[in-house]
């Protein structure tokens, strides 16, 4: 007899006149579904197997069926490092390369739409604008780097192309990273996201001085030591807007559109702020130290310091 688990607890429910494996998990992932939940994986007699492999699977085959499912933030995570081993499993089989096979130029025009496809679908559940965001290293935005990704899948016949091609799969990697982060937040209690921000507050001053530490370091010819901080300063950035969105999501009975300080919305400096970062990016990518150390003792620190206000009404109306 089969025994069918949810998340390691036992089902009690009877077949309907189901006659393979195939019909079992679909009857059953209606019901997952029109219950709020989401499939995430699934294993036979403790093997993991592929959907198409139950349709020939008997009933009377399985001793255990067991069915993992969570919300859809865990679906998203799930399918991420789907996409993160893929774009590492691409970038090592065309790096040296001059051309593809037929079999690996078609399996591309599936892929990349998937990639693309994927790294929307989060975006817009952490309200990301992609045109607003530029990797680390790199001048183009995530949304020209998507746009050029797709282009460059199609002619993949040259070292040139497919160096481009690497290129973009690169950043796309970064950026993997950087959406890894923010998901990361928005799984934390409220009361974690709440102290995120209540420390940026507090710390608030160390920050703007890691910042204008970068532009010493650089000024020294300490490029390492400058971009280690650097990425640390905006990663603690990137962790402190994440947090804000997901309070955000979490209390949308509050106006959060209309929360302003002095003249200013917080949305607009919230843009601003991604602004400034991209430009830090574009700046590092030509190379351009001057440019770069002027954004991080200049502007970037009058814009945290404008940020601090906000926070401090973001926590006093969560308190509430």
């Amino acid at each position: 007899m089969m025994n069918i688990y949810i998340n390691e607890q036992q089902l009690d429910t009877k077949l309907d006149g189901e006659t393979n494996l195939g019909q079992v998990l679909d009857q059953i992932q209606k019901w997952i579904e029109a219950n709020g939940k989401y499939l995430r994986h699934f294993t036979v007699n403790g093997q993991e197997l592929n959907r198409s492999d139950l349709d020939s699977f008997g009933i009377e085959e399985t001793e255990r069926l067991d069915l993992y499912v969570g919300e859809e933030l865990d679906v998203i995570e799930d399918s991420l490092v789907e996409v993160d081993n893929y774009v590492d499993k691409v970038g090592s089989t065309l790096v040296g390369r001059d051309s593809l096979t037929e079999k690996e130029a078609e399996d591309l025009k599936e892929g990349i739409p998937w990639i693309i496809s994927m790294i929307r679908t989060t975006t817009k559940l952490l309200n990301l604008n992609l045109n607003l965001i530029q990797p680390m290293g790199k001048g183009k935005n995530v949304e020209e780097i998507l746009e050029s990704l797709q282009t460059g899948s199609l002619v993949l016949d040259s070292t040139k192309a497919i160096e481009n091609f690497l290129e973009d799969l690169r950043d796309v990697k970064l950026f993997l990273m950087d959406l890894s982060t923010r998901l990361a937040v928005m799984r934390l209690d409220e009361s974690e996201l709440i102290e995120i921000i209540s420390k940026f507050v507090n710390e608030k001053d160390k920050v703007i001085k890691d910042f204008m530490l970068v532009n010493e370091n650089f000024q020294s010819g300490k490029d390492h030591l400058a971009s280690e901080i650097l990425n640390d300063a905006v990663g603690r950035l990137t962790g402190l807007m994440s947090a804000l969105v997901s309070i955000q999501t979490r209390h949308t009975e509050l106006d959060w559109q209309t929360l302003s300080f002095e003249d200013k919305k917080l949305s607009d400096l919230v843009g601003q702020l991604n602004m400034t970062l991209s430009n830090i990016a574009s700046a590092m990518e030509k190379n351009d130290i001057v440019y770069a150390g002027d954004i991080l003792e200049y502007e970037l620190p009058e814009i945290l310091e404008s940020l601090v206000p906000f926070l401090s009404l973001v926590l006093e109306k969560v308190a509430v």
